[in-house]
């Protein structure tokens, strides 16, 4: 049953977007641009919760704000069409921040968060916003919409290649919005990355399930 289930989810290319995935599947993922990284080990006890940890940096002329969480993802809501999924997620966390920003300052950090997605065997559009809150470092928060295409359906035993625009708005890191064109490949179980922002800033990302 778990194949089957992960068939399926190569099948819609959801397996970027998903924060719970199958009944005891782990995730590990590292998502890396020069402003901020994302890497993450998350399991999933139940096909509607995830627990895990995770690790933030957020870079601001070479000052880097960090943070370690113990996070826990729930799928709130998931609507099956006859040839789309959408869904939504709640996510919250708590952990310890480090930053260098202003001045070096260590204290409890908390974060809650909310992500969508709607997708089609072609099309994929995806929002997420993420809040954090700590005594000392306000107005972190992270913003992130994505809309992409596969020219293509591609069955789930071969490479599939997407393309995609990602816009970012990181808080009090940089008051402006990022674009940025990427391209996206999986291959079984493994998910790729590869793009440059409008101002040439680099982004790698890698997935992994297992």
């Amino acid at each position: 049953m778990k194949f089957l289930t992960l068939i399926a989810l190569f099948m819609t290319g959801s397996l970027y977007a998903h924060p719970v995935i199958f009944e005891g599947g782990t995730v590990i993922s590292s998502s890396n641009m020069e402003s901020y990284s994302d890497n993450q080990i998350l399991y999933s006890y139940s096909s509607k919760w995830a627990a895990g940890v995770n690790h933030w940096r957020f870079t601001k002329n070479e000052d880097n704000t960090e943070m370690g969480l113990a996070r826990l993802n729930h799928l709130f809501w998931r609507k099956n069409g006859e040839d789309f999924q959408s869904n939504i997620y709640l996510l919250g966390g708590i952990g310890v921040i480090d930053s260098e920003i202003d001045k070096r300052t260590t204290d409890d950090v908390y974060m809650v968060g909310i992500e969508a997605d709607w997708e089609t065997r072609n099309l994929f559009a995806a929002l997420k916003h993420y809040q954090f809150t700590s005594p000392r470092v306000t107005d972190l928060a992270m913003t992130q919409a994505r809309v992409g295409f596969s020219p293509k359906e591609t069955p789930y035993d071969q490479l599939q290649t997407w393309f995609m625009v990602q816009g970012m708005y990181a808080g009090d890191i940089d008051r402006t919005v990022s674009i940025t064109p990427l391209l996206r490949f999986f291959y079984h179980n493994v998910l790729w990355e590869m793009g440059a922002s409008t101002r040439g800033e680099w982004l790698l990302n890698l997935m992994v399930h297992i």
